[in-house]
């Protein structure tokens, strides 16, 4: 049996929404009190007829008839608080068949949600894409992310495999040109990998953040006075992770050398340009 989620300091910001009474009042077990008010005036939304349903009879019409793969405005705030409800119910402890529900409708929908932005953004960011799709699927792989802090507390590999990877789907589609979360999703996809036994599936990760990165600490060796932001420096631990776990999988010791150079680009100081400084000098 897996440990219920507590209410800690990292999790309480994630309930910080207008709909904080709610929340609270499902995390207080004070359900009939929340059943009451359901579903608020002037709040037409299908969360509070899907919490009443789910509450009520464990199951909801609403929740497995709403198309979430159609991108458009609010689907994804709704699916996020949906994310929202799996958290406020497993702190609960009372409505785990409804938990589960939930957490089925959300897995089987997200694959369509990803392929949607993956299709809708093809050829970026050399072709043009509509500012929405850039949004939704910056808000997808947001609620995955905290999906993924969910499944790490319960320690639970296949559903943390399933996650990283839909994420990671979504980062080469629409974020591929920032460096440093590139670099983060890939190195966690290689690694949930290797957990799963998939050492050429993790490889090929490892790989994918080797071609993407390496020009990247060309630049720091060309600018020798220039040290690494902190964006930098996530971007450049994960093109390390990457050489060593491709050295351990092949039992080499080619990227020694390189490493030792990124350790000492990240050793550097980083000091921010002074532009104002620059003119005054001039």
């Amino acid at each position: 049996m897996t440990t219920r989620l507590k209410l800690n300091d990292e999790i309480k910001p994630f309930f910080e929404t207008d709909d904080k009474e709610i929340w609270d009042l499902i995390i207080e077990n004070k359900t009939d009190d929340l059943l009451a008010v359901l579903p608020r005036e002037k709040k037409d939304r299908a969360l509070d007829v899907i919490i009443k349903d789910l509450l009520s009879t464990g199951k909801s019409e609403t929740l497995e008839t709403c198309d979430f793969v159609k991108i458009e405005a609010g689907k994804n705030a709704l699916f996020r608080d949906l994310v929202r409800l799996v958290f406020a119910l497993d702190m609960n402890g009372n409505y785990e068949y409804p938990r589960l529900v939930l957490v089925d409708r959300l897995f089987d929908v997200i694959p369509g949600m990803v392929e949607q932005i993956r299709k809708e953004s093809d050829g970026y960011p050399a072709r043009r894409i509509d500012d929405a799709i850039l949004m939704e699927g910056a808000a997808l792989r947001t609620s995955l992310m905290s999906l993924i802090y969910y499944y790490r507390q319960k320690d639970d590999t296949d559903a943390l495999h399933f996650l990283i990877v839909m994420r990671s789907k979504i980062t080469l589609a629409i974020m591929g040109g920032y460096k440093n979360i590139l670099g983060h999703d890939m190195i966690e996809s290689a690694q949930i990998k290797e957990k799963t036994g998939e050492k050429e599936a993790a490889l090929s990760f490892y790989n994918l953040v080797k071609e993407n990165l390496k020009g990247e600490l060309h630049w720091f060796v060309e600018s020798p006075e220039t040290g690494a932001n902190e964006d930098d420096a996530v971007m450049l631990r994960a093109l390390k992770e990457a050489y060593i776990s491709i050295d351990r999988l092949k039992d080499s010791s080619e990227f020694e050398k390189v490493c030792a150079v990124i350790d000492e680009v990240l050793g550097r100081e980083y000091k921010e340009f002074d532009f104002d400084e620059e003119e005054e000098e001039e």
